[in-house]
């Protein structure tokens, strides 16, 4: 026989084993796959833990402003400087959606 007679048949042969293969090998995770998935899951809880932080971090900006206006009846320094806390926390929060854009 020659190459040319044989190429069908080496063709239909990789087209059937093919699906048996991919059936095979996609049953146990490799370890690529697993670093994969691990470094999804290491991802997921940073992105958690630093939607926490920026909630505690807003929450926090918000008590201190509520305190800061509370003590005072006439605008002044700690009115001001609530306002910068106010204005810190917006910041903190549009740098958090960026990153989640990103």
């Amino acid at each position: 026989m020659t190459h040319r007679k044989l190429l069908p048949a080496v063709i239909t042969g990789i087209v059937t084993a093919l699906p048996f293969a991919l059936l095979v090998g996609c049953s146990d995770p490799g370890p690529a796959e697993e670093a994969g998935e691990s470094v999804d899951e290491t991802m997921e809880e940073a992105q958690e833990q630093f939607d926490d932080a920026v909630e505690a971090t807003k929450e926090a900006a918000e008590d201190a402003a509520e305190s800061v206006s509370d003590m005072v009846d006439e605008p002044g320094p700690a009115e001001e400087a609530g306002r910068e806390v106010d204005d810190a926390a917006e910041e903190v929060e549009e740098t958090a959606e960026e990153l989640k854009e990103d």
